[in-house]
């Protein structure tokens, strides 16, 4: 039988065949979707940010690896360019919001839930990191498998190529649909390297087993920028409003705050004082009282 293989589509290709990838084998490379250009400037952006490389207490993060937590706040290019991507966007509006009809008092109404940012971040492996365990990043939210949708949805950019000998990330296509706890786990060798150049992505649902590859090369580091999202009921991985909180939030422009989750679904869920977040936290938006009407709530989306 021959091994599964990661989809490979160029950036302009139609979201609805992405996205039919993307249902079938859990994942999916969009190639060329960010340019060097953009790369660039995210890079200049965040070097202020750079840390050495950490030992971490235990072996999920391996050795010789830097992170960049919370890039959506310390780039403005990467929470425009990266984090709002089209593509990116319509995907997770397509897969992750939450509709639901439920009572209230004498009427049936419709709820809608968006998508809100999960985590941000800049991930470099460098030379002698061991390869990540295989795992599910939806299993921090405490996920059950299979699911009936997606709950989360993953996207890293190369910023440097991706090699199999230098840490590309590895993913079993399918793993998706996988039960919990089966008699048998994820093995390395069901483990596909997913090769990247610069700009390319690869998006993928949060259930997919996958995994940062080992760095054995001697001078290469593997640089991606990554931006999840998830459901918009549950809770965010990454305490993003304590990351990106108020006095950096006024600088970002609305497009950008209310798709990272200062915006409340229309069922009221995600209100500051009983009004909308840009509301109550920048005075943007309806003014109070009313800027979230609790009277008619899952009317208006």
């Amino acid at each position: 039988m021959a091994q599964p293989t990661v989809v490979r589509l160029p950036a302009g290709t139609p979201v609805d065949e992405v996205l039919e990838v993307l249902d079938r084998d859990g994942g999916v490379v969009v190639t060329n979707l960010i340019s060097q250009e953009i790369l660039d400037q995210v890079a200049r952006e965040l070097k202020p940010h750079e840390q050495p490389d950490q030992v971490w207490k235990g072996n999920f993060f391996p050795e010789a690896t830097k992170r960049i937590c919370g890039a959506f706040g310390k780039s403005q290019t990467y929470a425009k360019e990266i984090f709002l991507n089209p593509l990116y966007q319509e995907i997770c509006q397509r897969r992750l919001t939450i509709t639901k009809k439920s009572r209230y008092g004498d009427e049936i109404r419709t709820f809608v839930c968006k998508p809100i940012g999960n985590t941000s971040t800049m991930f470099d492996i460098g030379p002698g990191a061991e390869a990540q365990q295989l795992h599910r990043d939806d299993g921090v939210q405490h996920i059950e498998h299979p699911t009936k949708q997606p709950t989360l949805m993953n996207m890293l950019v190369a910023q440097t190529r991706t090699t199999p000998e230098n840490g590309a990330t590895v993913v079993i296509p399918g793993s998706h649909k996988w039960p919990d706890l089966e008699d048998s786990h994820p093995l390395p060798e069901q483990a596909i390297p997913v090769c990247l150049e610069p700009g390319d992505a690869l998006i993928f649902d949060g259930a997919v087993f996958h995994g940062g590859g080992a760095n054995v090369t001697k001078a290469e580091r593997r640089k991606v920028l990554g931006a999840f999202m998830v459901q918009g009921n549950l809770r965010s991985e990454e305490n993003i409003f304590l990351h990106f909180n108020p006095s950096v939030a006024k600088e970002y422009p609305t497009e950008a705050l209310e798709a990272y989750g200062y915006k409340a679904a229309s069922s009221g869920l995600g209100w500051v004082d009983y009004r909308e977040p840009l509301d109550a936290v920048l005075g943007r938006g309806k003014p109070a009282p009313g800027s979230l009407d609790f009277g008619n709530v899952g009317i208006t989306v």
